[in-house]
């Protein structure tokens, strides 16, 4: 009995080798992981608006506020998704207000390249964009309030790169990344005229942010670029930090005229949850 244990034992070191074979550059092997990596992004930070909105007020004006934003990321195979919402509250200086921003957004991306030890990559795929910008600059009185809506069909690649520090290569603790996204067609829902939501006239404010709207579309309403860093921990999470400038413009003149550039600097969480 004891030589029947002893043989078993045997085929399960051997097995156990089998599982675990060491490549020619000297690293472990591991089976391929089955789980579908998910992580949940938590992130905030600081921003700031450089706009001519001429709906609202007829000269350029900047501001600065804080963001916060959440995403989901998942990754299986060579396929990437990922929905995110991000918040922005910036406040004007002259003239005196805020300019609150809601972006939402889901891209889809697949990884074309795997260059030299696998280090390198590259993505391209598609990005949804919904953007919503409302002014509220109260010296203007009755054009106090104004309400711009994007809805964008873009055009994403991104690079990427893993630094792999310790000796064998074993874990990539940096993760470098650049992301471009070109909107190649929007929608887009704006003032049709300079003054809106008269006191006088009107105290509805659903009528104040959504009646007497133009929409139309745009090729090329804009351009996205991310800038950004990851420390991979060896749990599974990652701390991340970005920049990222996001442009949008209605490409017209006149009172239809709206350019808005917003910049902001983001530390991000992201928590793996399976």
């Amino acid at each position: 009995m004891k030589f029947k244990s002893l043989i078993l034992a045997g085929f399960l070191l051997l097995a156990a080798n089998g599982m675990a074979q060491t490549p020619s550059d000297g690293r472990a092997y591991y089976p391929k992981q089955t789980r579908v990596p998910i992580w949940l992004d938590l992130s905030a930070g600081l921003n700031a608006v450089d706009c001519y909105d001429a709906g609202t007020v007829p000269f350029k004006y900047m501001g600065v506020g804080p963001n916060v934003g959440t995403s989901v990321t998942i990754e299986w195979g060579r396929c990437h998704i990922r929905p995110a919402f991000r918040y922005f509250n910036n406040t004007l200086k002259d003239p005196s207000g805020t300019a609150t921003g809601l972006d939402f957004s889901t891209e889809f991306l697949y990884r074309f390249v795997d260059g030299a030890q696998n280090r390198f990559h590259l993505w391209a795929g598609g990005t949804l964009q919904g953007f919503f910008d409302v002014k509220s600059i109260p010296s203007l009185q009755n054009a106090s309030t104004c309400l711009s809506l994007f809805g964008n069909v873009g055009a994403t690649a991104m690079v990427q790169y893993d630094f792999a520090f310790n000796p064998d290569k074993s874990h990539n603790w940096l993760t470098a990344y650049f992301k471009l996204n070109v909107p190649l067609y929007g929608v887009v829902n704006r003032p049709g005229y300079a003054y809106i939501g008269n006191p006088a006239i009107n105290e509805d404010a659903v009528e104040t942010l959504f009646g007497e709207k133009e929409a139309f579309g745009k090729f090329f309403p804009g351009l996205n670029t991310d800038l950004g860093l990851y420390l991979n921990l060896l749990n599974g999470n990652r701390i991340g930090f970005s920049y990222r400038w996001d442009y949008l413009s209605t490409g017209k003149k006149g009172t239809y005229r709206y350019d808005n550039a917003l910049h902001s600097v983001n530390l991000s969480f992201l928590f793996r949850l399976n």
